[in-house]
């Protein structure tokens, strides 16, 4: 490893561990979930949240299965969440430098792409959340690789057969499925891309007879069995236990009604804003360079494409009189396969994300970011190339990315300190002391067998080890379905779940845990023939960094009343 690549590696590894001490201690509610699932699969050999009732309520099998074998190795929860995000965050920039290093970017170009990775405030927090977005950044790098992996070589030419590293591709393909439920569909989109690649880049480097070799049956083949030999043992078994391949958040957290263009727009710009603020001025840099390069020239966009197809036409002369390897076919392939994949997955997933009306958070979003990095390095170093700009043009140009790759830093930097840094402080201890609180309160006082509606299930079934009514559908397919029916807001509201029985138990909910703004919105009522009767409250500050407000936590007993009077107070 050359000093200047480990200089670069260390620094942004340094950046990293030092945001990750900032956010020590940081945990979600969502992560209890997982980790109840991987002790459930670890003491009674099943994915279930409740115990006995086979359930597909958790978004990642994959991140399951590492946290599982991080508590049988012995680890506290907490440390098993904490060390596989770590190490899946150290992943994603050991899989970024090595794509880096056989790029044609110069050495301060690198360094400022691994460090605008290692610095996304997205990126960090989700890192040190133990959540499984990390990991799901890391496979989507990894599924670049074919594109940097013997760069000017092709059939006929390289040693590696070929439907070898497919085979490999198409494992990563199904990893990734595993880890977030729309990479299924995501994941191999990227392989039109990389064959229409390795096609061209064969017949630029062998030549006629290269190109005949380049025929994309056997690694298209190869990629398919390696994803079907992940995906297909798991959808057999999803199938066979819970009757679906798909998560129940899936279903829980999306629409199935066809939306309106207007709506989805207003969905698609929430994930595009959720990029912009940690990208946007890097997106802002490279219109600055495409609007400098047709000053420049003064040319139109038509002119800038037939020079881009000139450029592909330079790359493809000589077929009979093949490049030698290394002189740069992938100069014009690679990145071209590169922006395509970036464009592909862009649209697929955010067009996706608005036409199920799903609310975006970060993390949904944040696994793209280096992926993007990427594509727009290779933009700006197209630009800034050859006689599009000039010399003092280019200097002009290498200034504008320079300044906005700081801004973004800066930008980050703010956002973390003055919007993330406060919420990883005050949302666990919330977590703590309401949701874990309540829960080890419920496991003292109630029945072993008590069942226990909530809102959010992850601290409280974790702690409580009670069987939970999960009133958003996730691991309850009995409220799922009425939620589906009903809209859930409308279904927790109206208190129509109190009669519903938890499947494996039979038994209704006996303690509910309510989250709402304002104060206890149940007290006095009665519902079904159900009196809600306040035993605690708490208060938890800022559910989400775009929900700062002060949430009450309220614990209800459920009693059983001969009336079946519905007070219209609260809900």
């Amino acid at each position: 490893m050359s000093p200047s690549r480990l200089i670069r590696l260390l620094l942004a590894v340094a950046l990293l561990a030092a945001a990750g001490w900032v956010l020590r201690g940081y945990i979600t509610d969502d992560t209890y979930i997982h980790l109840r699932y991987a002790q459930n699969l670890i003491d009674r050999g099943e994915f279930s949240f409740n115990p006995g009732q086979h359930s597909y309520g958790a978004t990642s099998p994959l991140w399951i299965f590492i946290l599982a074998t991080f508590l049988k190795l012995g680890l506290a929860p907490f440390t098993a969440a904490w060390l596989a995000g770590a190490l899946s965050g150290l992943l994603v920039l050991v899989l970024l430098d090595g794509i880096l290093e056989r790029m044609t970017f110069p050495a301060t170009w690198k360094l400022a792409i691994l460090l605008l990775a290692a610095g996304d405030v997205w990126f960090v927090r989700w890192t040190f959340s133990g959540m499984e977005t990390p990991l799901a950044t890391a496979l989507l790098l990894l599924l670049l690789w074919p594109l940097v992996t013997g760069r000017d070589l092709g059939w006929g030419v390289t040693r590696e057969a070929l439907w070898r590293r497919y085979l490999g591709w198409g494992v990563a393909a199904g990893m990734a499925g595993l880890v977030r439920p729309e990479f299924v569909i995501l994941a191999p989109l990227a392989l039109p891309w990389l064959l229409w690649f390795e096609y061209f880049r064969a017949g630029s480097v062998g030549g006629i007879s290269g190109r005949h070799q380049a025929r994309p049956h056997r690694p298209l083949l190869a990629a398919l069995s390696g994803w079907i030999l992940v995906l297909g043992p798991w959808f057999i078994y999803a199938f066979i236990s819970f009757g679906r391949v798909t998560p129940g958040t899936a279903a829980a957290k999306s629409s199935a009604v066809l939306p309106s263009p207007t709506v989805v727009v207003e969905y698609l710009s929430m994930s595009v804003r959720q990029l912009a603020a940690t990208q946007g001025m890097l997106w802002l840099g490279i219109i600055v360079l495409i609007i400098l390069v047709l000053i420049r020239n003064n040319r139109d966009m038509d002119t800038l494409w037939e020079e881009v197809g000139q450029d592909f036409d330079r790359s493809g002369e000589g077929e009979d009189e093949p490049y030698a390897p290394g002189e740069g076919p992938w100069s014009v392939w690679g990145p071209t396969a590169l922006l395509g994949i970036a464009l592909t997955w862009s649209l697929v997933l955010l067009g996706g994300y608005a036409v199920k009306q799903v609310w975006i958070i970060s993390r949904y979003v944040s696994p793209l970011g280096p992926v993007l990095l990427l594509a727009m390095g290779v933009m700006a170093e197209w630009l800034l190339n050859g006689q599009r700009m000039g010399p003092r043009g280019s200097r002009v140009g290498r200034g504008v990315i320079l300044g906005m790759a700081v801004l973004t830093l800066v930008g980050n930097a703010w956002i973390f300190n003055e919007m993330v840094v406060p919420h990883a402080e005050i949302f666990p201890a919330g977590v703590r002391e309401c949701y874990l609180g309540m829960g080890d309160w419920l496991s003292e006082n109630s029945e072993p067998d008590a069942v226990v509606a909530a809102l959010d299930i992850g601290a409280v079934g974790y702690a409580s080890d009670r069987r939970v009514l999960d009133l958003m559908g996730l691991v309850s397919p009995e409220i799922l379905a009425l939620g589906a029916e009903m809209g859930f807001a409308e279904m927790v509201s109206s208190g129509a779940w109190v009669q519903v029985p938890e499947a494996t138990s039979g038994r209704t909910a006996e303690y509910f845990v309510d989250r709402a703004e304002g104060p206890p919105r149940w007290v006095g009522r009665t519902v079904e023939g159900v009196r809600f009767e306040l035993i605690d409250t708490c208060t938890l500050e800022g559910v989400g960094l775009r929900e700062p407000q002060p949430w009450t936590v309220a614990l209800y007993r459920l009693v059983s009343v001969d009336s079946k009077v519905s007070d219209s107070a609260g809900g």
